[in-house]
């Protein structure tokens, strides 16, 4: 699946994801807890989309759907 494809829980991952490495990089610290539980808000999908565009996802690389085949209603 594609960037465009994801759930919600699989981008709000990847979103968090994305916030940690980049504080780690630009602050050399990770982010609170408050901060990883907002990155919904904090990360646009605009950014996401283009970082991961042209990525192949599948369920085993996220933890919220690790050996899941279920599928969410929503897609992004």
């Amino acid at each position: 699946m594609t960037v465009t494809e994801l759930t919600h829980k699989q981008m709000l991952e990847l979103k968090q994801d994305y916030l940690t490495e980049h504080m780690a990089e630009v602050e050399d610290s990770p982010p609170s807890y408050e901060e990883l539980a907002r990155a919904d808000d904090i990360v646009p999908n605009w950014l996401i989309f283009d970082t991961y565009e042209g990525t192949e996802f599948s369920s085993d690389d996220f933890f919220c759907t690790g050996g899941h085949n279920n599928e969410e209603e929503h897609h992004f």
